[in-house]
């Protein structure tokens, strides 16, 4: 058996394993504490019951549904907090996400080496495996984009598409990246303009499809379609207010926007939301930052700027992290932002399949140039990231 043999049968074993160990790392060295900042597992404690996505009694589509779906049995068999299941579970996310890396690159042509690159990127990429010790969306949204990933490279529009939309109920900031991916398929090649139409339209069918019951469901619960959530209206106004301006934006650099300020914007924000419905009060937060963004154009615009800086950038917060893990990140980010660069200028990354990767980029990217961002922000991506800097080189498969 010849060495790339080898590596075709063994990559995405190989690649899930090394996943799964650094996640099992990551949750193991925090204590497996699964700290839960959005309240997803009282959402899931909820499912659990029968109770549906219910939050202190209300119906509620303030977080997006299928990451507390996912978790309800989990909750059912082992708890309150299920620690072992939350272990099992995202360490086999992590898993299936960078096996999923290798299958992608190979139905794209890569070498098998290539494709196992791409895996190695998606295992120990510090951003991704962080986020396995908490209980966030991160880890089933890569998962999933990576899914999406292989099936379009798979030429399976409709699988494809289901999978985008399932990511859009698992993290709603992908769906503008879903939405770029069907225009793309539309726009550009291979085939002509009825078989592109044709193609697009399979996709849009696969996303619309997904969420079109959770939109059903929040208009008989809610009074309103809503088809992702109606969190969007607060991470908007969280990354666009006058005391954000003037704390981080005009503030000194590198700083973290915490403390009583942000303490007293949160309370004032959710004393003056209170009595309204949650679609009415995400319209009213959206339409505060419009107004600001009106008065202010300069300033959204500088802080739009901001944002995209730290979205990418190869450090994280000194105010945050320490020394060391900053400068790990920054070893790690810097050489993976060139391939990046370098597989971005590919002619096959602006044709079908090879264009789902990077319109997912673009589509998150533009999202958090306007939301609330950081680091954390771009991890649902990494598997994209991954497979378009591992064709930075990429080999013709071998007959």
């Amino acid at each position: 058996m010849t060495s790339d043999n080898r590596w075709a049968r063994r990559g995405p074993a190989l690649a899930a394993l090394a996943a799964a160990l650094a996640r099992l790392a990551v949750i193991l060295g925090d204590g497996a504490r699964f700290d839960d900042p959005d309240n997803y597992l009282p959402l899931a404690r909820a499912v659990a019951s029968g109770e549906g996505l219910v939050f202190k009694g209300r119906a509620t589509a303030y977080r997006p549904p299928l990451y507390p779906m996912v978790l309800a049995p989990w909750v059912a068999v082992e708890g309150d907090r299920p620690r072992v299941g939350l272990t099992l579970l995202h360490v086999a996310l992590g898993a299936g996400t960078a096996a999923l890396a290798v299958v992608a690159m190979r139905r794209l042509g890569a070498t098998p080496r290539r494709a196992a690159v791409a895996g190695l990127i998606v295992a120990y990429d510090p951003v991704l495996a962080w986020q396995a010790k908490s209980v966030m969306t991160e880890t089933l949204t890569a998962f999933l984009v990576a899914l999406a990933t292989a099936a379009a490279a798979g030429r399976r529009p409709l699988a494809a598409g289901a999978a985008l939309g399932l990511a859009s109920l698992g993290r709603p900031s992908t769906l503008p990246g879903a939405s770029l991916v069907v225009l793309a398929t539309a726009l550009l090649g291979p085939g002509g303009p009825r078989e592109r139409l044709r193609r697009s339209a399979v996709l849009a069918l696969g996303v619309a499809g997904v969420l079109l019951p959770w939109g059903v469901r929040n208009r008989l619960a809610m009074g309103e379609f809503v088809f992702t959530t109606t969190h969007g209206g607060y991470t908007l106004a969280l990354a666009n207010n006058e005391v954000y301006y003037r704390q981080v934006l005009d503030g000194p650099a590198g700083t973290v926007w915490t403390g009583p300020e942000q303490q007293a914007w949160w309370d004032a924000v959710n004393l003056r939301m209170a009595s309204l419905p949650e679609p009415e009060a995400d319209r009213r937060l959206r339409d505060e930052v419009v107004d600001l963004a009106r008065r202010e154009p300069r300033t959204f615009a500088r802080a739009c700027l901001a944002r995209l800086a730290t979205f990418w950038s190869p450090l994280p917060a000194a105010g945050v992290y320490s020394t060391k893990a900053r400068l790990a990140t920054f070893l790690w980010t810097a050489p993976l932002w060139c391939a990046l660069i370098l597989g971005l200028a590919r002619p096959e990354s602006r044709s079908w399949p090879g264009l789902i990767a990077p319109a997912l980029i673009v589509g998150l990217t533009a999202v958090h140039a306007f939301y609330w961002t950081d680091l954390r922000m771009r991890a649902p991506i990494v598997p994209a990231i991954a497979v378009v800097a591992a064709s930075a080189s990429l080999g013709r498969r071998r007959a």
